[in-house]
């Protein structure tokens, strides 16, 4: 495999579509400061490219990876970034580079600029960020970009305060969301084990789905293991799938998290799958990633997960779904992945 080959498809862009609140930005420093909210977690030694949209310029979707440090890595990384900007038509677009590694942001942010400029996509602005002061790859004027760099306070923000207020939030990293699915305590796992061994499989999904997205933070541990069970077999767990929409799927989100965190690792396959496709659903690529790794881990030939993760490399856009959902099951959506990541690919 070559060097790029090998760049691509290590690239997990993390494509963050979910909801974003409307607020006026004021300058980078507010732009900075929306950015880990956007995410979900403050980001460090990453590339963030945001797409804005209208003539007000608007947060659109964004996403996420991690920065690369030799040369020829770096243009592989730029020619992805682009391809991901052509093939969701983002248009213009920011960027953001998160690190204390000045040449290593500025690489990325150059390499990229370039390529940008070359394919006529519209740049706003290319920001290097260390945590607690910005600068501006686009503008060098002392009166408001001066080379000593702007200060900027994410926790003290405008625009912070009104994301938590929105009901964002952020956590200190991306590894402190991979908690969100580990698994609870041993007597719990142990409790909802021994509950679905009692369990008669057979059960239609969707009365159990419907009655546990209403308390989904309250599950009794036979109501865990009744929902565990029903979406063993594969036509079990596309009726539990076929439920989600972009309008339910945070809570479908919290629903199977919930079951993932309290089942022993033989009946977590299907169970995090669907977690790992809420989370994407819900536009929070990094979640999924997070619960799709956990599925992997216990079986990794498990094909509704390993799609979420080639799902997630394509960059394919939540809103998809919609199209697939009318003829689900793997195949359909599979077809979908397939013809995302040669468009990417192919940068269109």
């Amino acid at each position: 495999m070559s060097r790029k080959s090998r760049i691509l498809r290590s690239a997990r862009s993390e494509l963050s579509a979910g909801s974003r609140p409307v607020t006026k930005l004021s300058g980078p420093g507010d732009a900075i400061a929306m950015i880990p909210y956007l995410l979900g977690f403050t980001p460090s030694e990453s590339l963030v490219v945001i797409a804005l949209e209208g003539p007000r310029k608007r947060f659109g979707p964004c996403f996420r990876m991690a920065l690369v440090e030799d040369a020829e890595d770096v243009a592989d990384q730029a020619d992805y970034v682009v391809a991901l900007v052509r093939h969701h038509h983002f248009d213009p677009v920011m960027m953001v580079a998160f690190s204390e590694q000045r040449e290593l942001a500025e690489a990325a942010l150059h390499a990229v600029q370039s390529k940008l400029s070359t394919d006529g996509v519209g740049l706003f602005d290319a920001i290097r960020a260390d945590g607690s002061r910005w600068w501006s790859m686009s503008c060098s004027d002392p009166r408001c970009c001066g080379p000593e760099g702007v200060p900027y306070d994410v926790d003290t923000s405008r625009v912070a305060a009104e994301a938590v207020l929105a009901g964002m939030q952020r956590a200190p990293d991306r590894d402190s969301l991979r908690a969100q699915f580990a698994p609870l305590s041993r007597d719990r796992i142990d409790a909802v084990a021994e509950a679905a061994a009692r369990v008669q499989a057979g059960a239609s999904p969707p009365p159990l789905v419907t009655a546990g997205l209403h308390h989904p933070n309250s599950l009794t541990v036979e109501r865990i293991a009744e929902l565990a069970v029903a979406v063993q077999q594969i036509r079990g767990r596309d009726e539990a799938w076929a439920m989600m929409t972009r309008a339910n799927a945070e809570r479908h989100l919290t629903l199977w998290r919930a079951v993932m965190q309290s089942v022993p690792d033989a009946l977590l396959p299907p169970v995090g799958a669907l977690a790992a496709f809420a989370a994407w659903l819900s536009g929070n690529g990094v979640l999924a990633s997070h619960a799709a790794e956990r599925v992997v881990e216990v079986d990794k030939s498990y094909s509704m997960a390993t799609l979420v993760i080639e799902a997630l490399r394509a960059s394919l856009n939540p809103s998809t779904w919609d199209t697939f959902r009318s003829e689900t099951g793997l195949g359909a959506f599979r077809g979908g992945v397939a013809v995302a990541d040669k468009a990417r690919q192919a940068g269109g």
